[in-house]
C-alpha cells in the first residue's frame, strides 16, 4: 500500500514540475464519423489523429478510406489489426453456462451451440484444457475435445456464461498456442502508408521487442505506439517501448488476460515507466463509452479520465464512441473539457490539492467548461430575490427600458458590467471601445436622470428604483456626473442628426448620469417571460447537449427564407455543434412584428423545419440602441455572454436607416482580435433568390448570375403583401409561417406595432 501511495506522489510531482504534454486525442473513424460534416468538426475541435481500424476495415477498402480521409488534413493513424481472432457472427449471441460449444473450422451458422473464429485456420491450433475468451471476458470457453478432422471443429464447454456481440475479439490462453504479430492486411497497410506518407501506427497485440523492430525495418520512417493489450505483452512492456515511440495501454483486451482490479495500478506504473524514459503513454477502452449512446458520461469515466491523465497519459483513443456512437462531437467536447480540467489545475505549478483551494475550483465559476468563457471570465450575478437588506427610503423611478437593462445585467447577459457604468467606464467605452480594465465593451449602458431627480441624491448612499410604484432593484450610488452629450453622440453614433433614433433617445434623456453597482430584487412582470432564458440557462441547456460551441441569430423578425438561409448556412460554415436564436422583444418601433407572433413562428420553425437536437431559440428582453456598428459588436458580446463562440453577422446588421454602410457592422469586427472579443462572426454578404438554381446564394459566391434570375422582397414589401392579406412567395417564406400571420389578422390579433 506505501508502495502504491509513494508512487502516486511521485507521478503526480513529476506531472506538475515537468508539466503535462499537450494531450493527444485519437478519435477513431467508422460509419457515425465518416462524414464530410462530423470530420470537419471533429477537426476544427482538434482531434491530434483519425484512426483507420484496420481489424474493421476490410482490405479492398483500406486504400479508398485512406484517399477519403487525407483531405481533412488531420493526421491518420493505422492501428494494425495483428495476429487476432474474432467470432464469426455478426449478431448478438446469449451463451448459457454449461453450454456445449462447437467451434467450427469453417464457416457457418452461429447461434449458442455453434461458432467459427476468424481466421478459420486457427481451430485445429487448439488443444484441450485451453481456455478461450470471448469480448474481454463476457463469455469463458475451455475445450473439451481436440480437434476432430473429420468434424472439422473443437468441443467446448461453457464455463461463464454471457452475450457476445458480432465479430468480437477472442484471446486464448494456451501454453503452445502462438500467433505471427502481423497479418496479411497489415503488410499490406504498409505499402499504402509509404504510398500516401503516412507515418503513424498503433501495432496491436506488442508481446516482444522484435516484432516491433521488425515493423521498423519494413517502415524505417514509421512512428510506432505499441499496443500493450495482453499478459505477454505487459511482462515485456519495457523492451517494448525502448524500441517504440511510445505505448496504447488497451485495458479492454488486457483486462481479459489480467485481473481488472490491477489494471488502475498497472496502468500507474507503466505509464511512469515510460515517462520515465521520455516515451508518450496513450489509453484506450472504457474512456467515454456511455458517450457512444448518450448525450452524458456516467461518473466513473469522468474520475478515470481525469484520474488517467493524471497518471501521466500523453494521450487518449476514442474508439467505439467515435466510430459507432451516436455524439462522436460530443464526445471529443467532453474530452477536451476533462483535459481542460487537469490542465487548469496544474497550472503554475505546485501540488494537486494546494492547486484545488487556491483556485477556489470546487465553488468558483471560472473554472473551464465545454463553452466560451463570458466576456470579462466571470458570469456576472447581481440578481437577490431573498435580499434580506433594509430597503433604502430614498428612491427614483426609472423606465421600462431601465428595468430591462437591470435584469440584464443581473442576470450577466451584459457581462462583465455590475450595475451602471460611471464617468471613466463611460469615456473609456466610448473613446477605446474598452472599460478602464481593458475589457472590450462597445456601448456605454447608463442610468440618467433630470436635474429634479439628481437634487436628492448623495454619492455613497443606496437608493431604490421603482418601476410603476414598485422597487425593483437597489443602486449602491458611487457616482454622479455629466458629460458634453452632443460631443459624445458624435462619437457613439457617428451624427447629432435627432432623425437618428438613437441620438434622438440618447440627448432627450436627462443630463445626468448615475454609475455604481446594482441588486435586482425581482424580475420585470411580462407574459413573455415563460421564453426568456438567462445565460445561466443556455449555459446548461448548451453544456447537457453537449455543445462546445455555438453559433448565435441575432433578429427582430419572424422567420423567412433568407434568415434559414443565414442560419443553417452559418451553421454549416461555422462548424458549430447547436444554433441559439435569439430574437429580442423589447421595445418596438412602428411596424415592427410584435413579440408573440415573433415567438409563435419560431415555435412552428422548431416544429415543422429544425432538429429540436440541434436548435434552440429563447427570447431577449431588450431593445435596440441604434448604435450600427457598435451595436453589432455589442450584439456580439451579449452572445458570447450566453454561450455562443459565433454569431451570424449579415449585411446590414443593426443598421438604423442610410446612417451605416451595408458593411459597417460587419468591417468593425477587423478592429479587434479574436482572443480580445472571444466570439467568431460569420460575415454573410448579400443574398438573393436564384429562380434558375431554386436556391438562395450570396452575391460573392454568384459572380455572372443573370441579373434577371435574381429575387428580393424587402421587409417592407413583406409586410405590405402581409397587412393586404396576400400570402407572399412559398420562395420568400414558408407557407406555415405566413400562415400564423394571416390568421391572427383575420382574427383581429395584433401582428405589428402601431
Amino acid at each position: 500500500m506505501k508502495f502504491f501511495l509513494a508512487l502516486e506522489h511521485t507521478i503526480l510531482k513529476s506531472i506538475l514540475v515537468v508539466g503535462l504534454l499537450k494531450m493527444k486525442i485519437i478519435c477513431t473513424i467508422g460509419p457515425s464519423s465518416n462524414k464530410p460534416e462530423i470530420l470537419e468538426k471533429l477537426k476544427d475541435r482538434g482531434a491530434t489523429f483519425f484512426r483507420i481500424n484496420l481489424s474493421h476495415t476490410e482490405e479492398k477498402d483500406i486504400e479508398d478510406r485512406i484517399k477519403d480521409l487525407l483531405g481533412y488534413n488531420v493526421p491518420l493513424i493505422l492501428d494494425t489489426e495483428g495476429s487476432q481472432i474474432r467470432t464469426g457472427n455478426t449478431s448478438e449471441i446469449e451463451f448459457p453456462e454449461g453450454q456445449i460449444v462447437k467451434i467450427h473450422a469453417k464457416e457457418g451458422i452461429c447461434d449458442s451451440s455453434n461458432l467459427f473464429f476468424k481466421p478459420l485456420e486457427i481451430v485445429p491450433k487448439l488443444n484441450e484444457g485451453d481456455l478461450i475468451s470471448l469480448e474481454f471476458s463476457s463469455v469463458l470457453l475451455k475445450v473439451t475435445e481436440n480437434y476432430n478432422q473429420y468434424k472439422s471443429e473443437v468441443v467446448c464447454k461453457t464455463l461463464i456464461g454471457g452475450t457476445v456481440g458480432g465479430q468480437k475479439a477472442v484471446q486464448i490462453e494456451s501454453p503452445t498456442f502462438n500467433l505471427p504479430p502481423f497479418s496479411k492486411k497489415d503488410y499490406l497497410a504498409i505499402v499504402l502508408a509509404k504510398k500516401y506518407g503516412i507515418k503513424h501506427f498503433t501495432l496491436s497485440f506488442m508481446e516482444s521487442p522484435d516484432s516491433v523492430i521488425e515493423f521498423r525495418r519494413l517502415y524505417p520512417e514509421s512512428i510506432i505506439y505499441s499496443k500493450i493489450e495482453s499478459k505477454k505483452g505487459l511482462d515485456h512492456f519495457m523492451e517494448i517501448a525502448k524500441v517504440s515511440e511510445g505505448i496504447l495501454l488497451d485495458r479492454g483486451d488486457l483486462g481479459s488476460q489480467v485481473p481488472l482490479e490491477k489494471i488502475p495500478f498497472i496502468q500507474k506504473l507503466i505509464f511512469k515507466k515510460v515517462s520515465e524514459l521520455g516515451k508518450e503513454a496513450f489509453v484506450a477502452t472504457n474512456t467515454l463509452e456511455q458517450m457512444a449512446f448518450t448525450l452524458k458520461p456516467n461518473k466513473a469515466e469522468v474520475n478515470d479520465i481525469i484520474n488517467t491523465i493524471l497518471d501521466g497519459a500523453t494521450g487518449i483513443a476514442l474508439t467505439k464512441e467515435t466510430a459507432i456512437g451516436k455524439y462522436p462531437v460530443e464526445t471529443l467536447n467532453m474530452a477536451l473539457n476533462l483535459i481542460s480540467q487537469v490542465e487548469f489545475i496544474k497550472k503554475g505549478g505546485g501540488e494537486i490539492l494546494e492547486n484545488i483551494e487556491k483556485e477556489n475550483y470546487i465553488h468558483s465559476d471560472e473554472t473551464p467548461g465545454l463553452l466560451v468563457p463570458p466576456q470579462g471570465g466571470k458570469l456576472i450575478e447581481r440578481y437577490s430575490p431573498n435580499y434580506k437588506g433594509l430597503l433604502p427610503e430614498k428612491s427614483i423611478n426609472i423606465t421600462i427600458d431601465n428595468l430591462m437593462d437591470l435584469e440584464q445585467i443581473a442576470f450577466g447577459a451584459f457581462s462583465p458590467l455590475e450595475g451602471f457604468i460611471g464617468s471613466k467606464d463611460f469615456h473609456s467605452v466610448v473613446d477605446n471601445y474598452r472599460l478602464t480594465n481593458g475589457v472590450v465593451w462597445p456601448i456605454p449602458i447608463t442610468l440618467s436622470v433630470n436635474e429634479d431627480q439628481r437634487e436628492n441624491l448623495k454619492e455613497g448612499e443606496m437608493i431604490s428604483l421603482k418601476y410603476e410604484g414598485d422597487i425593483y432593484a437597489l443602486l449602491h450610488l458611487e457616482e454622479i456626473y455629466t458629460i458634453s452629450k452632443e460631443e459624445e453622440a458624435q462619437k457613439i453614433f457617428g451624427t447629432v442628426n435627432l432623425d437618428h433614433p438613437g441620438v434622438n433617445m440618447f440627448l432627450n434623456s436627462g443630463n445626468y448620469f448615475l454609475g455604481g453597482k446594482i441588486i435586482l430584487l425581482k424580475k420585470r412582470k411580462s407574459k413573455h417571460k415563460i421564453h426568456e432564458l438567462t445565460p445561466k440557462h443556455t449555459r446548461k441547456i448548451f453544456s447537457e447537449r453537449g455543445w462546445s460551441k455555438v453559433i448565435g441569430f441575432h433578429t427582430r423578425n419572424v422567420p423567412h427564407k433568407v434568415h434559414e438561409f443565414l442560419q443553417l448556412e452559418g451553421l454549416r460554415e461555422s462548424k458549430c455543434d447547436g444554433l441559439f436564436i435569439h430574437p429580442i422583444i423589447g421595445k418596438k418601433k412602428k411596424g415592427d412584428f410584435e413579440a408573440d407572433v415573433i415567438i409563435e413562428a419560431y415555435e412552428k420553425m422548431i416544429e415543422n423545419f429544425y432538429s429540436n437536437s440541434k436548435v434552440v431559440v429563447g427570447t431577449l428582453a431588450t431593445y435596440s440602441r441604434y448604435g450600427g456598428p457598435r451595436e453589432a459588436l455589442f450584439t456580439a458580446l451579449i452572445r458570447k455572454n450566453f454561450g455562443c463562440s459565433h454569431l451570424i453577422i449579415g449585411r446590414d446588421h443593426t443598421g438604423v436607416g442610410n446612417f451605416y454602410s451595408p458593411t459597417a457592422s460587419q468591417e468593425i469586427f477587423k478592429n479587434f482580435s479574436e482572443e480580445e472579443i472571444g466570439i467568431t462572426p460569420i460575415i454573410f454578404d448579400n443574398v438573393f433568390y436564384s429562380k434558375l438554381k431554386n436556391k438562395y446564394l450570396q452575391e460573392r459566391d454568384s459572380f455572372g448570375h443573370p441579373e434577371e434570375e435574381k429575387f428580393h422582397i424587402s421587409g417592407s414589401q413583406a409586410r405590405k403583401m402581409l397587412l393586404e392579406g396576400i400570402q407572399p412567395p412559398e420562395w420568400f417564406m414558408e407557407p406555415e409561417i405566413s400562415k400564423i400571420i394571416l390568421e391572427r389578422m383575420n382574427n383581429g390579433k395584433k401582428v405589428f406595432v402601431d
